[in-house]
């Protein structure tokens, strides 16, 4: 045995005589607060993988995807939808649209794959009218360069909520945030399980007068996850409906307290009018089936009752 292979021999040594394995579980596992450490990626993750998108800078700095700083989801194929925080520096200036990109389709956000990474440059942001950090209507439009292709299998659009969401409903969150507080971001698209609570229970919760955004917990209360840094402007959805922008970081799941997201359903008009005034012709909203339905059993009662 040479001189090099004993010394690694006595440290692994030492490391087993002195660790303290129970302490160790404690401080690493059960201590550290986390978002995406259970965040999961399985056949759910790819499909959300359609929906979101990446939002970076228009150039990495050393490799591929590592210029991404907030997520969006696709409404149109010229328009996506993020938080308006993405878009505003800590001066409070708006970044200018020529150096942001949104990529979609990928699951990887270090991975370009031809034929399914799609790279759209930003042609315009679209915010609020007099938008400040006061505002509660905290989410913002990307008009995109390009359209986003509608026959690819990798991108497919998000719906608007055409009903308020209840407390109860169940949704996924997925992003490529950090998985915990102070941690490294994910490399491919995780998402987290969680339940939207009442306005009445979040306002508990926060100890606040007012909630006027969406509010939901993990249901699981080992895990505590909540996005974290990297995932403002994920979409909180529903099977392919978008209810909620994550557009407030609440601790990176610190503590018990609810992750918050901006109200889609209370901003849809907004939505659709600057989609329409942009140039935008393709809404992605699901029509009420039940009021056509209806609309066509009255039609044949008419029908039958003239014709007797």
């Amino acid at each position: 045995m040479n001189s090099q292979h004993f010394l690694v021999l006595l440290h692994l040594y030492l490391i087993l005589v002195y660790a303290d394995p129970c302490k160790n579980l404690s401080s690493t596992s059960l201590k550290r607060v986390r978002r995406l450490s259970y965040g999961k990626f399985n056949d759910e993750a790819l499909r959300l993988s359609k929906y979101v998108v990446s939002v970076r800078t228009r150039s990495a700095s050393v490799y591929f995807g590592d210029n991404h700083f907030c997520s969006g989801v696709i409404l149109t194929p010229l328009f996506a939808l993020t938080s308006a925080h993405c878009l505003i520096d800590d001066r409070r200036v708006v970044y200018d649209s020529r150096n942001l990109v949104v990529v979609a389709g990928s699951v990887n956000r270090f991975k370009y794959i031809p034929g399914r990474s799609f790279l759209a440059p930003v042609d315009k942001i679209i915010l609020p009218d007099n938008f400040t950090i006061y505002n509660k209507q905290k989410m913002a439009l990307l008009k995109l360069t390009k359209p986003l292709p509608r026959s690819d299998k990798h991108i497919s659009l998000a719906k608007l909520p055409v009903i308020p969401p209840k407390a109860g409903l169940k949704c996924l969150v997925g992003g490529w945030g950090q998985m915990f507080d102070g941690g490294p971001r994910t490399a491919k698209l995780l998402y987290i399980d969680v339940t939207l609570i009442s306005a009445k229970e979040c306002d508990k919760q926060l100890n606040v007068k007012e909630i006027d955004f969406l509010c939901a917990i993990d249901p699981d209360p080992f895990t505590h996850q909540n996005p974290c840094i990297g995932d403002l402007g994920a979409p909180l959805m529903h099977d392919d409906v978008v209810y909620g922008i994550v557009s407030l970081l609440m601790g990176c799941g610190k503590g018990d307290w609810p992750s918050v997201y901006v109200d889609v359903y209370a901003s849809v008009k907004w939505i659709e009018g600057k989609i329409i005034s942009n140039g935008g012709t393709t809404l992605s909203v699901p029509i009420k089936m039940e009021f056509f339905t209806g609309s066509f059993l009255l039609f044949v009662i008419i029908y039958k009752i003239c014709v007797n």
